[in-house]
């Protein structure tokens, strides 16, 4: 191992309280019942989706909705920043979001050739490629149906902008290989795939009733959403399955572009790059995904790319800044704070 090319770049001023422990439940205090209001529909239409065929019991694959709600907690927790009194009618608006989220991933999961997502086995492995795409396919009309009950066609529009950024950021990179793409290739992905969704979430509150606060909401969800996207790729090289809910270091089998590659990969002697180099596009097994987490720890990748994210974070909250103060704008701080500490 070579010594890492960043080490003597400096480092960005360190976010206070970062080592603070916070839960999603705490964090998610402000919004109350709300957000099990939004779980619920987001259950309902999950277990919709897969009643649409005779192979799986719905009720028993309810886990594949039950993420972290972080896009439905967002644009709740940004209506209450922004002092809407009544989040219970934004419940629907808040799930919306989730099943786009959804949506996305049983794509990817296609795309990966993955079989589990959180911890269960994905739609493509319940039914098959063709059927799947159709299930997400089908998330996304049933988001679309939930956002056109707001009567706001600048609800819609952010939304199937969102969708096209993520599409757009994922055939930009189609065919090129990782040695091809460099640290701002793989912002630009994290931007598209998972930022642009998050500011959609964040901003929707903004567009239904105060337009002035779009920007600012927008910024936040942007910039909190690259972090959320470099944490969760660094978390894929250094976390194991069972962690995960999905196999360990499946973007170098997938050959991803991310930057926690990047940054390996380019701190790497020339015969470790080969090392490497040889195990994408292949399962690795457990004495493989060992080698890279040694290697990601000896050559400080995840410090540098905690650093990075700290970056985006400190972006985010300065746009939160502009917000007047409120519980739900303490929770939006402590979830950026969140972002950074999670360990899956």
């Amino acid at each position: 191992m070579q010594q890492a090319f960043w080490q003597d770049s400096g480092c960005c001023d360190t976010i206070p309280f970062v080592q603070t422990n916070y839960s999603l439940t705490q964090i998610y205090a402000p919004i109350g019942t709300v957000i099990d209001d939004a779980r619920e529909v987001v259950h309902n239409v999950w277990r919709e989706t897969l009643a649409l065929t005779s192979t799986v019991n719905a009720d028993t694959t309810a886990r594949q909705a039950e993420g972290k709600l972080l896009r439905p907690a967002l644009c709740l927790l940004a209506a209450g920043a922004l002092g809407e009194p009544d989040l219970k009618r934004c419940a629907r608006l808040a799930a919306s979001y989730e099943l786009i989220h959804i949506a996305s991933l049983t794509h990817d999961d296609v795309v990966d050739h993955a079989t589990l997502r959180r911890g269960q086995n994905s739609l493509n492995a319940l039914w098959d490629d063709h059927a799947a795409i159709l299930g997400g396919d089908y998330l996304v009309a049933r988001a679309l149906e939930l956002l056109v009950e707001y009567d706001s066609g600048a609800l819609i529009a952010a939304a199937l902008g969102a969708m096209r950024r993520m599409a757009e950021g994922e055939l930009r990179h189609f065919g090129q290989s990782p040695e091809e793409a460099d640290e701002a290739d793989c912002i630009a992905l994290a931007e598209s795939k998972t930022a642009s969704l998050f500011a959609a979430a964040c901003s929707a509150p903004a567009l239904y009733f105060k337009p002035e606060q779009t920007q600012t909401l927008g910024d936040f969800g942007h910039n909190l959403g690259i972090a959320f996207q470099l944490v969760d790729d660094l978390l894929d090289l250094t976390q194991d399955a069972a962690t995960l809910g999905k196999p360990a270091c499946g973007d170098v089998t997938e050959n991803k572009h991310t930057l926690p590659l990047y940054l390996l990969t380019h701190a790497m002697t020339r015969a470790d790059r080969e090392q490497l180099a040889a195990m994408r596009g292949n399962t690795l097994a457990e004495e493989e995904q060992r080698w890279i987490r040694g290697a990601i720890q000896q050559l400080e990748v995840d410090k540098e790319t905690l650093r990075r994210a700290e970056q985006y974070i400190n972006r985010a909250l300065e746009a939160l800044a502009l917000l007047p103060e409120s519980p739900c704008k303490e929770s939006m701080t402590a979830l950026a704070y969140f972002v950074l500490t999670r360990q899956a």
